[in-house]
């Protein structure tokens, strides 16, 4: 195993023991959201890429036939729940490992940013591994306007290594893909607590004081963008979602 993969497994090791405690991941009209978004059906063979803990894959498993949860880390995919129609494979979607065409819809919510290097080749992994006529639903959170963008960065640098999306990149990934028919929806969380976030983050207690000093300090425009209030010592923002549907 290589450096890189040694420190991504420790990152989701820590990042595991209070996954399911946080307050957006568990969130249900987002969540609901995402779901609905993939118009499932009885027959349907699903497949959930970074699946951690399996939270999507549990919302969507009452809906379809089978469901497989995909993800690179051990230690998120242990705190699943493995019954009935849900499995769970260890893999790197990166890595090709299923059939061509083998699925009715492919989910991944909050997992592409993630992925630091070769981002297309994800994409391109599902586009390949789907069916005909088959859908890809892509949810991420964004910055609220570009204006913030840069803010949105400079805090996201001190809790981990990923990649801020806005809306068109994520347009523009999936129909490099291949994928055809994109349609897109905004998703907003009122009021998600930047105490919750950080306290479930894994994150050292100074890190945490200052990601939470940046959002109490930052500009105007930035608490106005995220509709910010301070409330008995937390700080309540509303979180941008987009949800993507590509079809093959």
């Amino acid at each position: 195993m290589n450096i890189r993969k040694i420190e991504q497994e420790e990152y989701w090791k820590v990042r595991a023991q209070h996954y399911n405690e946080l307050q957006w991941a568990n969130e249900k009209q987002y969540l609901n959201a995402v779901v609905e978004a993939g118009d499932f059906r009885p027959n349907h063979l699903v497949l959930d890429v970074g699946t951690g803990t399996g939270i999507v894959l549990h919302a969507i498993a009452p809906k379809v036939n089978e469901i497989i949860g995909l993800d690179i880390s051990q230690a998120m995919l242990e705190h699943s729940n493995w019954q009935n129609n849900k499995y769970f494979v260890k893999r790197d979607i990166r890595e090709p490992f299923f059939h061509e065409s083998v699925f009715d819809r492919i989910v991944a919510r909050m997992v592409f940013h993630h992925i630091i290097e070769d981002i297309q080749k994800a994409a391109d992994e599902c586009y390949r591994i789907l069916k005909l006529g088959g859908k890809f639903i892509l949810s991420e959170g964004i910055p609220p306007n570009k204006q913030v963008k840069k803010d949105y960065i400079e805090i996201f640098k001190l809790k981990e290594k990923r990649i801020t999306f806005m809306l068109e990149d994520l347009v523009e990934m999936i129909i490099k893909a291949g994928f055809r028919n994109i349609q897109t929806s905004t998703f907003v969380m009122p009021r998600m607590s930047i105490n919750n976030w950080l306290e479930k983050s894994g994150l050292p207690a100074k890190t945490q004081d200052k990601i939470f000093e940046m959002h109490i300090c930052a500009s105007d425009c930035f608490k106005k963008a995220y509709n910010m209030k301070i409330i008995r010592g937390d700080c309540l923002i509303d979180i941008k979602y987009v949800i993507l549907i590509g079809e093959k």
